[in-house]
């Protein structure tokens, strides 16, 4: 198996966790707040990761210090409102409007100065939109646990664009550390002050959350920066799309989600506009296969 191969597939199960989280953090907050699962979780990661990227803390530079920080606070700021919504919208939903965060991130790169959205991505976003009227819109309402979801997608998108404009690839696991730790302790201040800090219940609740912040988090986001830096854009995007594939395929057969025609038509549209919008179809069908 070739070096490549290997991080595509890495990669890949990275998705298939992120997908099954969205179901275990819908369970889990029916018994803990989320600003209490995310400062357990968080900051378990932030602990977990830091053996493996200590060394490379030497390597920060200032812009970089303060890139991490900034990335750690929108970074705080999705998770919020993900682990919120998450409790109010079905697990689906959840992973469907999360999704939207690559169709956002051109038009945030446009936004902060960078080159203006192709067409082609522009077409994907109209058509990503339109398959988030279609999965969340309930007459013209759009539910409140939906569009905490939508804002997170929102702040992925943000910081997806600081990453790529603060941060190098030799100190990606000291940036990525000092963000989870700034979650972390953010999300237990947000904890503290709401006095709803709590240890975990139970033994099922402490596993589910270990669970969460070893594989969901520290792993995941060790993997998925490794893995940017060794495989071609195309490929990343067309595994990344998997996420909101693995969180339906879990939200039916593990919490009983159901999706009525129209708004598994919207799920298909949003599938639809992440690929139009990542994804050099042409190049990839007439250029040579690549070596992987």
């Amino acid at each position: 198996m070739s070096y490549r191969t290997l991080w595509s597939i890495a990669l890949f199960a990275v998705t298939a966790v992120w997908g099954w989280s969205f179901v275990v953090k819908h369970e889990t907050l029916a018994i803990m707040a989320a600003s209490t699962l995310n400062a357990w979780m968080f900051s378990l990661a932030a602990l977990a990761l830091l053996p493996f990227s200590i060394r490379s803390f030497r390597y920060l530079k200032p812009r970089e210090w303060v890139g991490a920080v900034v990335a750690g606070t929108v970074l705080f700021a999705a998770f919020s409102m993900q682990t919120s919504g998450a409790a109010l919208t079905t697990p689906s939903n959840a992973g469907f409007i999360t999704g939207l965060c690559t169709v956002f991130t051109p038009l945030f790169v446009y936004l902060m100065g960078g080159g203006r959205p192709s067409p082609r991505q522009a077409g994907g976003t109209a058509i990503a939109v339109v398959g988030l009227g279609l999965l969340s819109l309930d007459g013209f309402a759009l539910h409140y646990g939906d569009l905490l979801i939508l804002g997170c997608a929102a702040c992925f998108a943000v910081h997806i664009v600081i990453i790529s404009t603060f941060t190098s690839p030799a100190v990606s696991m000291a940036s990525a550390s000092v963000q989870l730790a700034i979650v972390g302790l953010l999300s237990t201040a947000w904890s503290l002050a709401s006095n709803q800090f709590s240890l975990p219940s139970s033994l099922p609740t402490t596993v589910t959350i270990l669970l969460l912040a070893l594989f969901a988090t520290a792993l995941a986001y060790a993997i998925q920066n490794h893995a940017q830096a060794v495989l071609a854009p195309e490929k990343v995007a067309l595994i990344l799309i998997c996420e909101p594939l693995f969180s339906g395929f879990f939200g039916c057969f593990l919490a009983g989600d159901r999706l009525p025609p129209e708004r598994l038509a919207g799920a298909v549209l949003i599938l639809l506009g992440l690929a139009v919008t990542e994804l050099r179809i042409a190049s990839t069908v007439h250029a040579p296969r690549r070596r992987s």
